[in-house]
C-alpha cells in the first residue's frame, strides 16, 4: 500500500531548496586578498579621509587653539594635506616590468580558461553577488594589462581567480545540495520542486546523469501519483487484480517509484494467497467426495504457490494414498474383468504392473500366478487348434491328451476354455483314429514302414496306420531299395501302394 503521507506538507517543509543567489562570501575574500597583495590605496580616499580628519580637528580642538595660536586659511592647511597625501608613483627597472608583463600575461591565460569553464556551469544564472565581484576583478585586471600596468595587473587577475575558484567550488556544493533536495522533493512526491532543483543542476552540469534521469521522473511523476492513487482505490474495493495493473503500470513509467513497487508486491501477496485458499478449498472438498486425482491436481497447484505449506503437503500425501488405493482397487476390477472375459494376455499384463508400482500386492502375487497358467494353457490350446497336422506326431499327440486332461480339471472353466477342449479333444479323436492302407509287394522285397516297423516279405498286407506321414522302403538284395512317402489323412481313402524292388545294382 502506498505510504499515504508521502505529499503531506510537512515533508515539503523539511526540504530545504538551494537558491543560487544567496552567496556574497567574495566581498570579504576579495578584502582579504587586497591586504595579502598590498595592493595601493586609490588617490581619491586618501584625499577624503585626509579632508575627514582635517574637519574633525577644527571641529573638536581649533576652539582651545584659539587663544594660543592665529588661525591659519584653509587653502594653506589643503596645501599641507597635499603635500603628506601625495603617494608616490613606484619605479621599476624594465627587468622587473618585463616579469610583470609575462606574470600578467600567464594569469591572463589562466583566467580565461577559468573564465570557459564557469561560462559552461553558467554562473551568471547562479553566482549572484559573487559572480558580478569576479567580474569587476577581472575588468579591473584587464584595465590596468591593457594600460600597460603590469604591477597592477597581476593583482587584480590574482584576486579574480582566487574569486573564480571559490565559484567553481560553490558550484560543486550547488550541485550536491540541489540532487539532495531534488531527490527528497521526488520522495515527498512534489515534482514541481524536483523539477526546479534538477533543472538547477543541469544549468551548471548539463550532462549530468543522475540529474538527466531525475529530471525525467519529476516529469512523470504527476502522472505516476494518479496511477498510485487509482490503484489503491482499487484496492481499497478489493479489486486487487485492476490494482496490480495500476500499480504496473506506474512502474512502467518510473522503475524507481518505491511506493508502487511495495503496494505492488502487497497486492501481489494478497493475490497469491487468496489463489492458495481458493485452491485448497478446491482440493479439500474433491478430497472429502473421494475424487482424489482432482484433488491431487488442486494440491500441487497449491504447493506451486507456497512450496513450503505443511497444509499443502499434507493433503497432498492424503490425496496420493486415496489416488493409489483408488488405482489399486481399480486395476484389481479390471483384472478380474479380463479374467472372467479369459484375456489371459491383458491380465497378466494389468497384475504385472500392479506389482511393479507394490511388489506387496497379495491380490496381484496371486492372480498374476492364476493368470499365468491359465495364459500357457491358452497358447498351448490355440496353438493345437490352429495347427492340427501337429497331432500327427506321437509325441506331440500325447501331449495334446494330457492337456485336455490339465483343461478339464480346470474348474468354472469359461465358454472360451470349453470350446477350445471341445475342439481339442474332436482333433484328438481323428488323430487317433487309425486308417486301413494296403500295400502290395512280390514276395522278394523286404518291406519297412517307419514309424511303425519291418513288415517282411509279402505279397499283400493291410495296415492300420493313424493319420500323418509315413515313410515305405523296400529292400533286395542286389536290387536298388525303393522309397515311398505315404501321408494318411484323417477321414480319406488311400490307393493302394506296391513296393517292389525291380532293378539290378
Amino acid at each position: 500500500m502506498v505510504d499515504k503521507k508521502v505529499q503531506d506538507s510537512g515533508k515539503d517543509e523539511a526540504i530545504v531548496p538551494v537558491n543560487p543567489g544567496l552567496h556574497g562570501s567574495l566581498k570579504s575574500v576579495a578584502s582579504a586578498e587586497n591586504s595579502k597583495q598590498g595592493v595601493t590605496v586609490p588617490l581619491s580616499s586618501l584625499w577624503l579621509g585626509a579632508l575627514i580628519v582635517i574637519a574633525v580637528i577644527v571641529f573638536f580642538f581649533l576652539p582651545g587653539w584659539v587663544e594660543e595660536e592665529p588661525l591659519q586659511p584653509v587653502e594653506a592647511i589643503l596645501d599641507d594635506v597635499s603635500d603628506v597625501a601625495e603617494p608616490e608613483t613606484p619605479v621599476f627597472t624594465p627587468d622587473e616590468l618585463e616579469a610583470f608583463r609575462l606574470e600578467a600575461e600567464a594569469l591572463l591565460a589562466q583566467l580565461i580558461t577559468q573564465q570557459g569553464q564557469l561560462d559552461d556551469q553558467s554562473v551568471a544564472d547562479w553566482g549572484g553577488e559573487d559572480f558580478e565581484q569576479y567580474e569587476a576583478l577581472a575588468k579591473a585586471g584587464d584595465d590596468a594589462y591593457l594600460s600597460n600596468a603590469f604591477y597592477d595587473a597581476v593583482p587584480a587577475y590574482i584576486q579574480a581567480i582566487d574569486a573564480g575558484e571559490i565559484l567553481l567550488t560553490r558550484s560543486i556544493n550547488l550541485i550536491e545540495a540541489a540532487l539532495s533536495a531534488a531527490a527528497n522533493a521526488l520522495d515527498a512526491g512534489n515534482s514541481d520542486l524536483a523539477l526546479e532543483q534538477f533543472q538547477l543542476v543541469l544549468s551548471i552540469e548539463p550532462e549530468n546523469a543522475i540529474a538527466k534521469v531525475g529530471l525525467a521522473r519529476a516529469q512523470n511523476l504527476p502522472e505516476v501519483l494518479s496511477l498510485v492513487k487509482a490503484g489503491e482505490d482499487n484496492e481499497n474495493a478489493a479489486d486487487y487484480e485492476a490494482a496490480a495493473e495500476r500499480y504496473r503500470q506506474a512502474l512502467v513509467i518510473d522503475e524507481l517509484w518505491h511506493p508502487a513497487r511495495t503496494a505492488l508486491e502487497g497486492v501481489k501477496a494478497i493475490i497469491i494467497d487468496r489463489e492458495f485458499d481458493a485452491l485448497m478449498s478446491l482440493g479439500l472438498r474433491a478430497l472429502a467426495e473421494e475424487e482424489y486425482s482432482d484433488a491431487n491436481n488442486f494440491f500441487l497447484e497449491a504447493l506451486a504457490i507456497r512450496p513450503d505449506s505443511p497444509e499443502a503437503e499434507n493433503s497432498l500425501i492424503q490425496a496420493q494414498q486415496g489416488q493409489r488405493l483408488d488405482e489399486i482397487a481399480l486395476a484389481e476390477a479390471r483384472a478380474i474383468a479380463f479374467e472372467s472375459r479369459e484375456l489371459w494376455d491383458m491380465a497378466v499384463q494389468l497384475y504385472t504392473e500392479a506389482l511393479e508400482t507394490d511388489d506387496t500386492l497379495e491380490f496381484a502375487q496371486q492372480g498374476l500366478l492364476r493368470a499365468r497358467v491359465r495364459y500357457d494353457l491358452d497358447a498351448k490350446l490355440v496353438n493345437l487348434i490352429e495347427n492340427p497336422n501337429l497331432l500327427f506326431n506321437d509325441q506331440t499327440l500325447t501331449d495334446a491328451q494330457s492337456l485336455l486332461t490339465e483343461a478339464y480339471s480346470i474348474q468354472q472353466p469359461g465358454p472360451l476354455l470349453e470350446s477350445q477342449t471341445s475342439d481339442l479333444s474332436r482333433l484328438v479323436q481323428i488323430a487317433s483314429t487309425p486308417i486301413p492302407v494296403e500295400i502290395y509287394s512280390d514276395e522278394l522285397t523286404e518291406v519297412t514302414v517307419y514309424r511303425v516297423g519291418r513288415m517282411g516279405k509279402f505279397l499283400f498286407k493291410q495296415l492300420e496306420l493313424k493319420p500323418g506321414t509315413y515313410t515305405v522302403i523296400g529292400s533286395r538284395v542286389g536290387y536298388v531299395d525303393v522309397r515311398q512317402e505315404l501321408i494318411v489323412l484323417p477321414g480319406s481313402d488311400l490307393e493302394p501302394i506296391t513296393v517292389q524292388c525291380m532293378e539290378p545294382i
